[in-house]
């Protein structure tokens, strides 16, 4: 897995090739995730509803919506990811200018062709159309908690303490919780983690102190929990990654 990182926007291309690997269920809270099916085969399990996309389909994951994907070693699968506040805060005109560039830097580096590029340009206007149609209803207490563990996901935070501050068991919690996010609080929690780690492995920090700071028991544990959720180790992932659109 190769990264490409906007160094000016919350934008990042991820090219997925030469892992067989099935992502479990899990879900993007910080970004919407727009994937074009280079070569082979991804079967894509979205909110419950399973397709199999083949080569030059599209597919669109909007945030909180529960997926899985399976993909073969002989898959290449190329996905922009675009961060929800910059959705929100950037009107679709220049969100498509932004890509554009990025798009053109990209092509220049020979990252992906421009028919990928084509189709990642033309996704963006339904990314909006996804926004205004309005995000994945969640229970308003579940989204509370749920916004307060991704929010600060180091932190301890008790099933019993949860489930006290909207006044409900915990067993309540937990089935209502995975009902509502598709997993415990428990596994989001630790999705999160891992998704606050990518960013902190930006810094000059060594992966034991980052798996330390963000609540894992030791380096091994942290090092399983991000192979499972991201695909690659800590250490694979800080060297697959490279900026682009520098300038831009």
């Amino acid at each position: 897995m190769r990264y490409y990182q906007s160094d000016k926007y919350p934008i990042e291309f991820v090219l997925s090739e030469n892992i067989d690997k099935h992502f479990d269920s899990h879900n993007h809270v910080g970004h919407y995730v727009i994937s074009v099916v280079m070569q082979g085969t991804v079967t894509v399990c979205l909110e419950n509803r399973e397709v199999v996309c083949c080569r030059g389909d599209v597919f669109i994951i909007p945030p909180y919506a529960v997926h899985s994907v399976r993909q073969r070693r002989d898959v290449r699968l190329l996905s922009m990811c675009i961060g929800t506040a910059f959705v929100e805060e950037t009107d679709v005109e220049m969100a498509e200018s932004i890509v554009r560039e990025l798009l053109k830097d990209a092509a220049v580096q020979g990252i992906f062709g421009k028919e990928q590029g084509d189709k990642l340009l033309v996704s963006v206007r339904e990314v909006y159309r996804l926004r205004d149609s309005g995000q994945k209803e969640i229970d308003a207490g579940i989204k509370i908690l749920a916004d307060k563990i991704a929010g600060h996901p180091e932190q301890e935070l008790p099933i019993e303490t949860l489930a006290a501050d909207i006044f409900v068991s915990k067993y309540y919690l937990i089935r209502k919780f995975r009902n509502s996010v598709g997993m415990t609080p428990h596994q989001f929690c630790i999705q999160n983690r891992i998704r606050k780690s990518q960013g902190l492995l930006d810094e000059e920090k060594t992966i034991s102190r980052i798996a330390a700071e963000m609540g894992f028991y030791d380096q091994s544990h942290f090092d399983r929990a991000f192979q499972r959720i991201v695909g690659i180790s800590p250490s694979e992932y800080v060297r697959s990654k490279k900026q682009i659109g520098q300038g831009t």
